[in-house]
């Protein structure tokens, strides 16, 4: 999963040909830390599919209040440089492999 920051945000998210998932999250949230290497798992999955990445929200706190993260774990899916829906809690690899299903069919 690639790192994204402030200052790569526009051009790995929002300026992507394919949907880009944006884990935010932070390295003291234990229900991050859960989601993570599920995600890892997921990525190498939907490879062609769907763009997995995380931005750390301490680090770019700019960034999580433009998009109104009040919480994490909370993974946005970006479709065409706009939000398509958000998924927000730690869930088990199948409810998680269900969720971006319905939003990737959408």
């Amino acid at each position: 999963m690639l790192d994204v920051t402030k200052d790569t945000f526009e051009k790995e998210v929002l300026r992507n040909d394919i949907p880009v998932l944006v884990d935010f999250w932070a390295p003291w949230c234990g229900p991050c830390r859960i989601v993570g290497p599920v995600l890892e798992k997921l990525s190498s999955e939907y490879s062609n599919k769907l763009k997995f990445t995380k931005l750390n929200v301490d680090d770019s706190q700019e960034i999580a209040a433009q998009y109104d993260v009040r919480g994490i774990p909370c993974m946005i899916i970006f479709r065409d440089g706009k939000e398509a829906d958000r998924i927000i809690g730690a869930y088990p690899e199948t409810e998680l492999r269900k969720k971006i299903d319905l939003i990737l069919s959408k």
